[in-house]
């Protein structure tokens, strides 16, 4: 009896030692994935999506089929819109300086962008706005000057920050080299 069943699990694990090439050659599908989906062209989109999508219209057709749907499926979302309508209304200067904002945060080692994202995340939405508001009154300055000014912002008291951004603010891009 005893010898029975050592003869059954050591049967079974060979077999599930030769299972495991062939499940380790299979695709690890994620559960959200969609393989069906097939690319779809710019042209076949519908014109409100075409409208809201279209920041990215010159990567569209270089974009997965997964990508390309689920940004068809945000389409209809109140935000999304409401962020591509704001995205529209900027100056081409603020697009390509957001832009440049953003290659310079994808260019920062992984560890400083989670650092970044999570000091974000525990702000309150003062704090946020705050930081918004500083954002704006040194987008004039050049990068190095700005981010010495914000971390000399960072240091003092609330309200001697306000004045000084408010300051800051005034003195417009007339004085900034």
């Amino acid at each position: 009896m005893k010898n029975k069943r050592f003869k059954t699990i050591a049967l079974l694990a060979v077999l599930a030692c030769c299972a495991l090439p062939v499940s380790a050659d299979q695709p690890n599908e994620r559960p959200n994935e969609r393989p069906n989906e097939k690319a779809i062209a710019w042209a076949d989109l519908p014109a409100d999506a075409r409208s809201a999508l279209a920041p990215i219209a010159e990567r569209w057709d270089k974009m997965k089929p997964r990508q390309q749907h689920r940004l068809l499926r945000k389409v209809g979302n109140k935000k999304f819109k409401q962020n591509a309508d704001r995205w529209n209304k900027l100056s081409p200067e603020e697009r390509e300086r957001i832009k440049q904002s953003r290659g310079r945060f994808k260019e920062l080692p992984a560890e400083k962008r989670k650092a970044l994202r999570q000091k974000w995340d525990s702000m309150s939405d003062a704090e946020r706005r705050d930081a918004s508001k500083a954002r704006r009154a040194l987008s004039h300055y050049p990068p190095k000057q700005r981010h010495r000014l914000l971390e000399e912002l960072q240091h003092l008291p609330p309200e001697q920050r306000r004045a000084k951004l408010e300051q800051l603010r005034k003195a417009g891009p007339k004085n900034k080299k």
